[in-house]
């Protein structure tokens, strides 16, 4: 074989070796990236509705202590007039969120999924030094309110600093949260763990609690909270 032969198959083989290395360490694509959906398209609340339990069957209108600009969805509580729950108009069972977000000091909200009502699993977001509701762990940021607590050194901003990025996970019986990359609480449904926890929690004589398709929540729990890049996308 010639030397410049020689050379092109080296050559060849090097690069092939190199491709399947690559290949190997590169991140994976999403390749569902089209089907992410953004809850807040166009500073809008077109997919979300009043969601308060006494009122929604009357008033489907969201009140104007809610209000979005610049792609930033913001509740004041300092706002007149009402605020209360709201909830997206599509149900959800299987399927990923993620969001940002910011908690006044002090405040106390969250996001329930899968719910009825205003009953569903919750991914906690408080001010864990200041708010009234921090002594039980099981309450604290990130927490699958009430039934898996976030681990104490989870990583996070402090109120009205930086935007923390929250993302709940629900496919199946696994669950999921996630803060700032960081996963904080995984439990599967019906495990061991899982009747053990729920035996003892305040949801035990709910016995469909969070087992049928349902809104996405967004908690009214008195305090100013914002939100942004609020993106959900379903699993088949």
């Amino acid at each position: 074989m010639k030397t410049t032969q020689l050379l092109h198959t080296g050559l060849y083989l090097t690069g092939f070796m190199l491709t399947g290395i690559a290949q190997v360490f590169a991140e994976p694509t999403d390749k569902k990236e089209n089907s992410w959906v953004d809850l807040l398209e166009g500073d809008s609340l077109a997919q979300w509705r009043n969601g308060s339990v006494n009122l929604q069957k009357k008033v489907l209108e969201i009140g104007p202590q809610w209000s979005v600009k610049d792609g930033v969805l913001l509740l004041d509580k300092d706002k007149k007039g009402r605020g209360g729950q709201i909830v997206t108009k599509k149900n959800y069972f299987n399927f990923e969120l993620k969001f940002e977000f910011k908690i006044s000091e002090g405040g106390n909200s969250g996001v329930k999924y899968r719910t009825k009502g205003s009953l569903g699993m919750e991914y906690q977001i408080l001010d864990d030094q200041k708010a009234k509701d921090n002594k039980n762990p099981k309450n604290s940021l990130a927490s699958l309110y009430q039934l898996v607590a976030a681990p104490a050194d989870k990583k996070a901003f402090a109120p009205g600093t930086e935007w923390n990025k929250g993302r709940i996970v629900a496919n199946g019986n696994t669950i999921e949260h996630w803060l700032n990359g960081q996963k904080v609480v995984s439990i599967e449904v019906d495990s061991a763990d899982w009747k053990e926890r729920f035996a003892v929690s305040k949801y035990k004589k709910y016995k469909d609690f969070a087992r049928n398709p349902g809104p996405i929540l967004l908690q009214d729990h008195g305090d100013t909270v914002s939100y942004r890049k609020i993106m959900v996308r379903e699993f088949k």
